[in-house]
């Protein structure tokens, strides 16, 4: 049989598409979400989205990452795993792009720094990375650049959220080419705590890694950190108790006492509970919406389906409104329980009736 000299760089080039979970998709979960961030951040217009489906053009795509870092559910998946080291005995991220990298080992190489989000960030913070290397090529003359700083976006926001709750801060350097090849040489590894276990794709990934590279390398492959793969939501440090702090949230969800009409459409579909209809214990009767913005993404799903627009997500602020009390009434025309904010017009008929002709002897009955 004749082999290509080049089939295992045609067969590593074809794994760097993007993996989907097509289940954490927002548009997998309403068909009104108006998120098309994969799509608007892919430099070579690979994605493509209509009203049946969002699918990539597997020969337009090379492989940047962009579309992951974007993506508030972490539906796909691009190995973006940094070279684990200990520098001054603390643990230290290495990652550079491979524009600047060339030819070199992939161990810490990713296709692009701005494909690296906050959350992968915060990930590998606590699994206890304090420090970053960083190395990359001239941004302003590649085709994947985003236009902005995004990398740089990235590491502020994180160090933001660090500071707001007392937390040490990431340190961040960015060498040379040959600074950072020799770091990521002659620095200690980090051990792995666990060994975690790994999906097909990855494991063929290892497979041919372990069968083409050097035995530090072969190590590198096994080493355990999960925090690129790990789902929303990342867990958030706690605010030092001892500190009057006013801590940052990525995402904060607020609802407008004024617009809301209880419906409840965006209790229903955020997929992490960052809002709840709080409920009386005995009673089962709402008495509150409550928003826990340590759980948001900012998947915007609560948005899409607010037809009152009094749903909104900000973001990197503090939370400054975690309740929303509402009030209980019995539908005069058609019986049925509803509720409503506070500080509201008092209402006699449901959000149903209110729109029809309550007069008539058919209702439509919601729960």
């Amino acid at each position: 049989m004749v082999v290509k000299p080049n089939w295992f760089q045609q067969l590593r080039q074809e794994w760097t598409i993007p993996e989907v979970i097509p289940e954490r998709c927002v548009h997998s979960r309403c068909e009104v979400s108006t998120c098309t961030r994969c799509v608007d951040s892919c430099p070579r217009n690979a994605w493509i989205l209509d009203d049946d489906s969002l699918k990539i053009d597997t020969q337009a795509c090379d492989g940047c990452g962009l579309c992951v870092g974007v993506c508030p559910e972490s539906a796909l998946e691009v190995d973006l795993r940094p070279a684990l080291r200990k520098l001054e005995n603390h643990k230290t991220l290495l990652f550079a792009c491979e524009a600047i990298a060339g030819s070199q080992s992939n161990v810490g190489i990713i296709p692009c720094l701005h494909s690296i989000n906050m959350a992968q960030l915060l990930g590998y913070w606590n699994d206890g990375y304090v420090q970053m290397l960083s190395c990359r090529a001239h941004c302003q003359t590649c085709p994947r650049y985003p236009q902005q700083d995004v990398f740089r976006e990235q590491v502020a926001r994180l160090n933001t959220l660090l500071a707001s709750r007392g937390k040490t801060t990431l340190r961040h350097a960015e060498l040379t080419i040959e600074n950072w090849s020799n770091y990521r040489k002659t620095l200690a590894l980090v051990q792995p705590e666990s060994v975690e276990p790994v999906a097909r794709r990855d494991f063929l990934r290892k497979a041919i890694t372990l069968a083409s590279e050097s035995t530090l390398e072969q190590l590198e492959a096994a080493q355990a950190t999960q925090a690129t793969l790990e789902p929303w939501p990342i867990r958030l440090p706690e605010a030092e108790q001892d500190q009057d702090l006013d801590p940052v949230f990525p995402y904060v969800p607020s609802i407008d006492a004024i617009r809301c009409n209880g419906c409840n459409a965006c209790v229903r579909l955020c997929p992490h509970e960052a809002l709840q209809l709080e409920q009386d214990a005995d009673s089962k009767v709402a008495i509150a919406y409550r928003m826990l913005a340590e759980r948001c993404t900012g998947c915007h799903l609560c948005e899409d389906a607010c037809d009152r627009e009094a749903v909104s997500v900000k973001v990197m602020q503090p939370q400054h409104q975690s309740v929303l009390a509402l009030k209980v009434n019995k539908c005069k025309a058609c019986g049925t329980a509803f509720h409503y904010p506070i500080g509201q017009s008092e209402q006699v008929y449901c959000r149903i009736c209110a729109h029809t002709n309550h007069h008539s002897k058919l209702f439509q009955v919601y729960s």
